[in-house]
């Protein structure tokens, strides 16, 4: 027998909200905390699927980065320098927004610096030479100094970056529904949105045979990797991360943040555990996907990297493993427009999401002044 909403939902859901946002990630909750904040007698709220936010807000490896050197030589391959500058720019805004707004103890902040890391000096010779144009690129961008810097760790040729750091994903989102929450806007958790129309409708699934629609004068589809779910039309394509915490080691050599080829691995310690992830580029396809899981091929890959290049001690086990879904655009650009009547979209943050996902939500919110 079909359920039927009852008269408090039906009567609830006749409320029209001046901002309805999908998605209760890093984007979707600090452009409902900017809007908020400027406008504070307006009804704001946020929906999510889950329990809590699922997509890659707190399913990522926690990097503060502003990217290598061998991450923007690769860029400038596909944009142009300009473009990238503007993007170096907003990442190292994005954080310092972020350290702003929410404090760097509360996010668990660690200014450990970042290293991009090579196993071959061959590559290490193809990106060294680049460090003095890049300080000087970045002193102009940012009137940051001597940002970039070649050593060597444990044997390895580095290019040392003094400006990035790590954090705690799952205390940085805690403290985000915090302060949002205290704003005055209201969070609905398990709560999955089936369509967006363009005249505001917002329908939820309630229950396994019915639904609940909502109205909003404004709806900002914040899903990032799932954007195409209520967009198909959107230049947004999901691609699936993989994450590997080790168990306690008894040294620890890495300490900090690493990237790896182009910044496609990515390592860092926590404590005295080494967490990897990343390493899609062998299977570029099959992690073009929205669906949560392990690839693995890819997970055998960053194994054999830990053995082998990283030399952890023999014994060493997996702990924790999980994946994330991340959001790509063609250009890596995010994109924070109108889409059309009163439906707007700020998805395709391409795997910056820490740096620059509340800068994205801050924009999303001006937007929709």
């Amino acid at each position: 027998m079909k359920s039927q909403a009852s008269f408090w939902e039906a009567d609830v859901s006749k409320n029209r909200y001046d901002l309805i946002v999908v998605g209760a990630g890093i984007v979707g909750l600090s452009s409902a905390l900017f809007y908020k904040r400027k406008h504070s007698e307006k009804q704001v709220l946020v929906l999510d699927r889950a329990s809590h936010p699922l997509g890659a807000s707190t399913r990522n490896a926690g990097f503060a980065c502003v990217g290598s050197i061998g991450e923007h030589l690769a860029d400038m391959e596909k944009e142009s320098e300009k473009n990238i500058g503007r993007r170096i720019i907003r990442r190292y805004r994005g954080l310092q927004l972020l350290k702003e707004t929410l404090g760097e103890k509360a996010i668990g902040y660690e200014a450990c610096g970042g290293y991009e890391f090579f196993n071959s000096q061959q590559k290490f010779k193809e990106v060294a030479p680049e460090i003095d144009h890049f300080n000087g690129w970045l002193e102009e961008l940012l009137g940051e100094e001597g940002v970039y810097e070649a050593q060597r760790l444990e044997g390895y040729p580095v290019i040392y970056n003094r400006l990035e750091g790590a954090l705690h994903p799952g205390k940085m989102m805690q403290e985000l529904i915090r302060k949002t929450s205290e704003s005055g806007v209201e969070i609905r958790w398990n709560a999955p949105v089936q369509e967006v129309g363009s005249s505001g409708e917002v329908e939820l699934q309630n229950g396994e045979s019915s639904s609940l629609i909502l109205k909003g004068q404004n709806v900002l589809m914040a899903v990032n990797g799932f954007a195409r779910k209520l967009l198909p039309e959107i230049e947004v394509h999901p691609a699936r991360g993989l994450v590997l915490v080790t168990d306690e080691q008894d040294v620890m050599p890495w300490k900090g943040t690493f990237h790896h080829d182009r910044g496609y691995i990515y390592f860092r310690n926590i404590g005295n555990r080494l967490l990897i992830g990343g390493a899609r580029n062998i299977a570029v396809e099959e992690e073009e996907t929205n669906q949560f899981g392990i690839n693995e091929r890819i997970k055998d890959y960053l194994i054999g990297f830990v053995s082998n290049v990283l030399r952890l001690p023999p014994g060493w086990q997996i702990d924790y493993e999980w994946s994330g879904i991340m959001g790509f655009t063609p250009t890596k650009t995010p994109i924070v427009e109108r889409v059309d009547g009163c439906r707007y979209i700020a998805a395709g943050l391409s795997g910056m999401g820490i740096a620059i996902g509340m800068d994205v939500g801050r924009s999303a919110a001006e937007m929709m002044d």
